[in-house]
Order: C-alpha cells, then sequence, then structure tokens
C-alpha cells in the first residue's frame, strides 16, 4: 500500500513540476525580441551546421532552442573558424539583426567520455545590443579519456549580463600642507567683494574724481 502511495506521490510531483516548466518557457516565449543568435558548429565535420538558436529577451535573459538535422542550414563563410577543428570544438553565433558573428572554441577534448556535455552561453549586452560572448563546455579532466567517440548531447544554458553605467565618483579636493608645520593648512575666509576687486574699482574713482575737478574748473573759467 505504501508503494501505490509512494508512486501516486511521485506521479503527482513530476506532473506538477512539468506543468511549471512548460508556463515558464510559455511565458518567456510571449516576451518580445531583442535578438536572435543562430548557433551553428563544427562537432562531426569541419563544415559549420546550426543546431539551435538563442533568442536574447527584454527581460535580460535568453532561451536557447534545438533545431532538427532536416531544418538546419550551414555557415558557409566560416572558413577561417574551421581551421583548427581537430584540436578545437567551435561554435559560432550569428545575429539575425546584424550580422555579427562570434566564434567561440573549446578543446575537443573536453568532450571526452560524456553522453551530455554541459555548456554555457554568456552574452554580454548594453543598451546597444550585445557586445561580447563568452563560452564554456565540457570538463577538463575529459582530457585525460579516450577520443570523442559518439556524437554528445549539449544541455546548453545561456546567461545575459547587462553592463551599467556605475555612478561617478566624486573626488575629494587635495589637501594643501603647510611645509612648516607640517599641518593641514586652514582654509583662508572667503573675501568679500570689495577685497576682491579693489584695484579695479580704485581706478574707476579716481577718474570719476579727475572728470569732476576738470569740468568744475572750466565752469570757473567761463565765467
Amino acid at each position: 500500500m505504501r508503494g501505490v502511495r509512494a508512486v501516486v506521490i511521485l506521479a503527482f510531483l513530476s506532473t506538477f513540476l512539468s506543468s511549471i516548466v512548460a508556463a515558464e518557457l510559455a511565458e518567456q516565449i510571449t516576451i518580445p525580441t531583442t535578438d536572435t543568435f543562430d548557433v551553428f558548429h563544427n562537432l562531426e565535420s569541419r563544415e559549420f551546421v546550426q543546431r539551435g538558436e538563442i533568442r536574447v529577451l527584454q527581460n535580460e535573459t535568453a532561451l536557447y532552442q534545438s533545431i532538427a538535422a532536416k531544418d538546419s542550414s550551414k555557415l558557409v563563410d566560416a572558413s577561417e573558424q574551421a581551421l583548427s577543428a581537430d584540436q578545437y570544438y567551435t561554435v559560432v553565433l550569428r545575429s539575425q539583426n546584424s550580422g555579427a558573428q562570434y566564434a567561440l572554441a573549446a578543446r575537443r577534448c573536453r568532450l571526452n567520455g560524456e553522453k551530455k556535455v554541459d555548456e554555457t552561453f554568456v552574452l554580454h549586452e548594453t543598451d546597444s545590443g550585445v557586445f561580447r560572448v563568452d563560452y564554456d563546455a565540457g570538463k577538463g579532466s575529459n582530457c585525460l579519456k579516450g577520443s570523442l567517440d559518439d556524437v554528445p548531447t549539449f544541455v546548453t544554458k545561456a546567461l545575459v549580463k547587462r553592463r551599467v553605467q556605475g555612478p561617478t565618483p566624486q573626488l575629494a579636493v587635495a589637501a594643501s600642507i603647510d611645509a612648516s608645520t607640517g599641518k593641514e593648512k586652514v582654509p583662508e575666509p572667503e573675501k568679500g567683494f570689495l577685497a576682491k576687486y579693489w584695484y579695479y574699482l580704485v581706478p574707476l574713482v579716481l577718474l570719476l574724481l579727475l572728470g569732476g575737478e576738470e569740468s568744475q574748473q572750466e565752469g570757473n573759467s567761463r565765467r
């Protein structure tokens, strides 16, 4: 009886969790997309074949979706990335908006002996869009194992990191040190208007005074 009850509980939990995951995926699908990247790789040959796409969403998340082989296309302008195909597993992301390409490589031996390979894409973006992509796949310890025999399944995680402009630093005014005492100088009190501009006012006053005397003398001489 207990075994039957446990099976029923596990079935309920599995259905409940599946519904939550499906709801989250449906919610992500309805979120507007800022860009979509076609994902190509050269695992089985030197040709780059599309295996999926990454949708960058407006809520600063990303969603990876695989593509069936019959629906995939090839990347014809990736000859430079294919030069090291014997030693490196290379993934190329191509933006559907701008056509920009990001070639991302991991040592091919990191995939050895794995039926499921964890991989992570980190897309760095600003208001102008994605400007850099980081990539990691497999494990370094797998390089001690044999060669890659079977084509593994990739468990893909796509993350978005947004570069935010930091606050402008407020620089403090450098302290003035008195050389004789080694102590910080006490700032002088701010001067008033007359103390600042007296050397402009004195000539004006003299001109007014001298000009007044000359006009008075001219008036006396006319009389």
